[in-house]
């Protein structure tokens, strides 16, 4: 008797200790299992991410794409506003029914030009400009520099210094002018480069040059503007490299018809000449002509109204990505020819 009992309560036990070993399988097994669905759902979340960052990756590709074409299409928009030629037998009806014929007809002139067009979900904004209507670095005289200099704010004690520094960088010999400073001056040692000695290529060369700082080229920054006592305003913007260094006075500034010595009566009457018989600006009639040219008794060795070289500028914008082009193109022949070309993004 005591022996079945004994194996009855074997038999329970081994049935206990099973159903425990069971349980603990069950157990681990949920582990397990509670372990891969946090793996699987790490490895989804994983690709989703991935996905959605690859999406957007995309799509800024595709905008940045877009965009960089739209200001390509601006170029080529440009090109054929330069390219067109006002037909005076077609009559200005017909010459102004589109709005970028309009602005065409403007460019024979000199007279600058801004233009913007949507394109499908994206816009082009294009500006055309004449390097006429600034002073040639390579032809300006020493009067016509201080001049420049007065009408920008720089102190008279800085002008002869900042001509002489930019003579000696731009001279063959290595003789330092007065006020000058050649290669061997401790301003370019320090920096370890040597004068030029050949004219400036670009104007932002000029930065290169002792006593041209960021501030004189370009003018005080706006956030010094309320700390300046005196702020500059910056040559820059009246400088160029390219043409024969006669003037546009459709195009040029006051500022840059100041350092050419006309009387402020002469700037008046060129400004207000500008905005054609209606006298407001924008509209068709704008610019000198040839006639308002001989009125003003203007001198054909320093002004021309004949545009040479042409500043394009142009924004491709789709979705807030931009794409800027900057250029310069000669004229004067059947299409106009590339001269400088750059690109910002």
């Amino acid at each position: 008797m005591k022996s079945i009992v004994k194996s009855q309560y074997s038999r329970n036990q081994i049935g206990n200790q099973q159903s425990l070993i069971d349980n603990r399988k069950d157990g681990v097994a949920l582990i397990v299992v509670m372990w891969v669905l946090v793996i699987v759902s790490l490895i989804v979340s994983s690709f989703a991410f991935e996905m959605k960052l690859e999406a957007k990756i995309i799509s800024a590709q595709r905008k940045r794409f877009k965009a960089d074409q739209l200001a390509r299409a601006g170029i080529e928009l440009a090109k054929a506003m330069i390219a067109f030629q006002e037909d005076p037998l077609e009559g200005d009806d017909i010459i102004y029914d589109d709005p970028w014929l309009a602005q065409a007809a403007h460019i024979d002139e000199g007279i600058p030009v801004t233009y913007s067009e949507e394109l499908g979900d994206g816009t082009i904004t294009l500006n055309i400009d004449f390097e006429k209507g600034r002073r040639s670095i390579r032809k300006l005289n020493v009067e016509g520099w201080h001049e420049l200099f007065a009408q920008t704010g720089i102190p008279s004690s800085e002008w002869d210094e900042l001509y002489g520094c930019l003579v000696d960088w731009q001279d063959e010999n290595d003789l330092a002018q007065l006020n000058g400073a050649e290669s061997d001056d401790s301003f370019y040692r320090e920096r370890g480069y040597e004068c030029k000695n050949a004219p400036v290529d670009t104007v932002d060369e000029l930065l290169l040059i002792k006593g041209w700082t960021e501030e004189i080229v370009y003018g005080t920054p706006p956030e010094k503007m309320e700390e300046t006592e005196y702020p500059l305003t910056g040559l820059a913007q009246h400088l160029t490299i390219w043409g024969d260094g006669k003037v546009n006075p459709n195009s040029a500034s006051d500022t840059v018809l100041r350092s050419l010595y006309l009387s402020e009566d002469m700037i008046e009457a060129i400004m207000e000449m500008r905005l054609g018989p209606d006298g407001e600006y924008g509209t068709d009639d704008d610019g000198l002509t040839q006639e308002d040219f001989n009125a003003l008794g203007l001198d054909a060795s320093l002004f021309t109204l004949q545009p040479e070289y042409a500043t394009i500028t142009v924004e491709g914008e789709i979705g807030g990505t931009v794409s800027k082009i900057y250029s310069v193109f000669r004229l004067g022949e059947k299409q106009p020819t590339p001269l400088f070309w750059l690109e910002e993004r």
